[in-house]
């Protein structure tokens, strides 16, 4: 019996995706507010898409930052009304420990054992609710589409739930679900036509898979 995926569409920029990605099942919509990014998405366009989203869908709105001050942050945040934050640059725990009014997934880059250590100091913030793992692409902060290390990724200790991102798609997506046991998977190239641009048949195809 498998259990039921949850899966997080990252890099939504148009109103069509957000809503077939809810209307298929998906637990987070993922929208990235860094402007080196080929998905960024203005603040002020998420708002409107938010805004346009069915009255009462249950779907996370995950915020996407890198290296973003507090106040930018913030401001972003009020303006979309999105209920997580993801930190996925180099943010320190005394930056996430500011925001206990959000809950809060910090994203590593995962290429050696050694940067394990390094999850300690960040295990012990309430607001943190999950560590995300992403493959590590030297001077590029996600969405590469790169595979991750998973035998690296299970050996990690599990003091927060952790999401799995990195080179995810609708034939490996099971797979990984079942090896790792993660609190959830963040796909974004794996079911694109172009950055930004969702596959409509690729997504039906992955949420075909979910259950």
């Amino acid at each position: 019996m498998h259990n039921s995926m949850k899966m997080k569409i990252c890099g939504i920029t148009r109103d069509e995706d957000a809503h077939l990605a809810i209307k298929l099942g998906a637990f987070a919509l993922g929208f990235i507010f860094y402007e080196k990014s080929p998905r960024y998405i203005a603040p002020e366009r998420a708002q409107q898409l938010i805004d346009a989203l069915p009255l009462y869908q249950s779907a996370r709105l995950v915020g996407v930052f890198v290296n973003a001050d507090e106040e930018w942050v913030r401001h972003v945040a009020q303006l979309t009304r999105i209920d997580t934050l993801q930190f996925h640059g180099d943010e320190t725990p005394e930056f996430c420990a500011k925001f206990s009014d959000y809950t809060v997934w910090k994203a590593f880059r995962l290429e050696t054992k050694s940067q394990l250590s390094e999850l300690s100091v960040y295990e012990n913030i309430p607001c943190i609710e999950a560590f995300l793992f992403d493959a590590a692409v030297k001077g590029q902060y996600g969405g590469t589409g790169h595979g991750i290390d998973r035998d690296l990724l299970a050996r990690i200790p599990r003091a927060k739930p952790i999401i799995v991102a990195g080179g995810l798609n609708a034939t490996n997506a099971r797979t990984i679900w079942d090896a790792l046991h993660p609190f959830a998977l963040d796909l974004s190239s794996g079911v694109e036509t172009s950055p930004g641009v969702k596959d409509s048949d690729k997504l039906i195809q992955l949420f075909a898979e979910k259950d």
